[in-house]
């Protein structure tokens, strides 16, 4: 008997007194009460953003509807928009702006890799006329954090007048994020990872700047971002959300701020760097050029085949992520993003030593451990 482990990069582990704030009876939303909480939870969640006092607007759905529901509430119809994709989530930003008839630019790039301010640079150059700028912050299906400061700079020096729209449903609350110190125009999240949700939240800011941006737009009828902030500013919702994971939000976004968002940061990157080294030191090799906090992409060593290594890792009662498409052979993503400690990391670190051992791989008891103990001194 193994007891279950959820080692993957969403959904997440869940907090238990978050998850017993999510059992209590059900009060209805055109309530006051309801109305008090609501607007409670969104100025923490505002907090938590980094835009204090600001409209983080909340959505039953998960972050691609929030993505959805931000570009089509600042982007006009059939404009130029570049979509950067080196992953299957970057991927999907294009498919989506493909989808509604934007003038896409497809900026594509290896997976693993980030794009660099300089490449940017040099797309922005030759589409002068470019009215946004679409990016993944962390892409989970490599493990990679782009460095949106920098690239944010370049839209700045190049083509000012762009809307920065950035996917961020892995990297809210688990890496460094200031939209309004870096000059974003959309942030888009989810509940199911660094939030410690479970699945069913949508989260959307839009700058000033963007909300600015409301002529000949296509606006979804249920995902209208624009509807909800005039209702959400009220502490009421457009349509029926999801009371009781209002709830759970509540008791995360307290859990998380009594840490200190800062602090959090710090503390999500130290035990995902030491899955990292722990499995480097087990003959993995890091998969992200730039690493993510929030997921820990590995190469498995030659000689195995990733799905087996998953599948060791669901034999031993732990859930890990596998790699996706063309990188499904030969990368695993085990992730400690949500209620998980320094011994998570380690016991991740432990189930891949006994899984790899399992399969041939020749290893000293204790190697990756002691390897990713010495990160967490």
């Amino acid at each position: 008997m193994f007891k279950p482990r959820l080692y993957a990069p969403g959904p997440v582990e869940v907090p238990p007194q978050v998850l017993e704030a999510t059992a209590r009876p059900t009060i209805h939303h055109r309530t006051e009460a309801f109305k008090t909480l609501f607007k409670r939870t969104l100025g923490k969640l505002a907090e938590l953003t980094r835009v204090p006092g600001e409209d983080v607007l909340i959505l039953a759905g998960s972050g691609t509807a929030a993505f959805e529901s931000g570009l089509l509430a600042c982007v006009p119809r059939g404009v130029k928009v570049i979509g950067i994709n080196a992953g299957k989530f970057g991927e999907r930003w294009v498919k989506l702006a493909t989808h509604y008839g934007y003038n896409i630019v497809e900026m594509k790039l290896p997976w693993g890799t980030v794009a660099h301010p300089d490449t940017v640079r040099g797309v922005l150059e030759h589409h002068p006329n470019t009215y946004a700028v679409m990016t993944t912050h962390s892409e989970t299906s490599t493990g990679a954090l782009h460095d949106i400061e920098a690239i944010s700079k370049v839209i700045q020096d190049i083509t000012p007048n762009a809307l920065f729209l950035v996917d961020c449903v892995t990297s809210l609350a688990a890496a460094e994020l200031r939209p309004k110190e870096w000059k974003l125009d959309g942030v888009f999240s989810g509940s199911q990872k660094a939030m410690m949700l479970p699945p069913g939240l949508a989260f959307a800011w839009l700058s000033e700047r963007a909300w600015a941006s409301d002529k000949n737009l296509n606006p979804s009828f249920y995902l209208d971002l624009r509807k909800e902030r005039k209702h959400q500013r009220e502490g009421q919702t457009a349509y029926t959300p999801a009371v009781n994971l209002v709830y759970g939000l509540e008791v995360a976004l307290d859990i998380m701020l009594s840490e200190g968002v800062e602090e959090m940061w710090t503390r999500r990157e130290k035990i995902n760097r030491a899955i990292i080294e722990g499995a480097v030191a087990l003959g993995c090799k890091q998969y992200a050029e730039r690493v993510s906090p929030a997921v820990a992409a590995l190469y498995v060593p030659e000689s195995m085949n990733a799905p087996d290594v998953v599948k060791g890792f669901a034999k031993r009662g732990a859930r890990i992520a596998g790699g996706q498409d063309d990188a499904k052979p030969h990368m695993i993503r085990p992730s400690v993003v949500g209620y998980a400690d320094n011994y998570d990391a380690l016991t991740v670190v432990a189930v891949l030593e006994d899984a790899l051992r399992e399969l041939g791989q020749n290893i000293p008891h204790g190697q990756g451990v002691a390897a990713a103990m010495k990160v967490l001194q």
